[in-house]
């Protein structure tokens, strides 16, 4: 099992999923994605819905919720919070995969994570959406990538006070039209040479 965390971030529609589900699986570690939905909801005592339908969606302000001591903390914030605990906890247990929830920034002062981003062009994307949405014409195909990445921008931006999908904030950013095949050969040689330049560095 290779000695770090990798946390995946990724463009809507460009199989991210799919190639960290395949990067797990090559690295033999654990992958978490869907299932910290089911982690959070334990974490928080609310329900998988509702954990389900507050992801990426945001409040006011966080800061103003957490200091706020007349009312509760807004539901997306509670979910936001529940999960970067339970992603704090994956990492202490050992190595993995993870995918989203703003695991790169909730993992950001370990020296152990490598942080991944995955992008790709419009007419990817497009071709891959279309394959699952036949029917959706072309302004609707693109109307909905926009749509999702806007979410996740603003969901990203919100929590970390970051620019969502900045170069400067992982260790690689990949285009997914490389092929999920070559984007997991990448990422595996890179995570090992990650390990290993940690090991000499420790």
């Amino acid at each position: 099992m290779l000695p770090c965390i990798i946390t995946i971030s990724r463009e809507f529609c460009t199989g991210g999923h799919r190639i960290a589900r395949q990067l797990a699986d090559t690295l033999g570690l654990p992958y978490y994605d869907k299932e910290l939905i089911t982690l959070a909801a334990k974490e928080s005592g609310l329900s998988e819905e509702a954990v389900r339908q507050s992801e990426n969606k945001r409040t006011g302000s966080l800061l103003y919720s957490l200091y706020s001591m007349s009312q509760e903390l807004p539901l997306t914030d509670q979910v936001y919070l529940a999960q970067s605990k339970v992603i704090r906890d994956l990492a202490d247990q050992g190595p993995c995969v993870i995918v989203g929830r703003c695991a790169d920034y909730v993992l950001r002062e370990r020296t152990d994570c490598l942080q991944v981003f995955i992008h790709a062009g419009m007419d990817y994307r497009r071709a891959r959406l279309h394959s699952q949405y036949p029917e959706l014409r072309e302004q609707e195909l693109d109307a909905r990538i926009a749509k999702e990445d806007k979410k996740r921008a603003s969901y990203y931006n919100y929590y970390t006070q970051r620019r969502w999908g900045s170069a400067g904030h992982y260790h690689i950013t990949l285009d997914a039209a490389l092929g999920q095949d070559v984007c997991v050969q990448i990422l595996t040689q890179a995570a090992r040479a990650f390990a290993q330049n940690q090991k000499v560095g420790g």
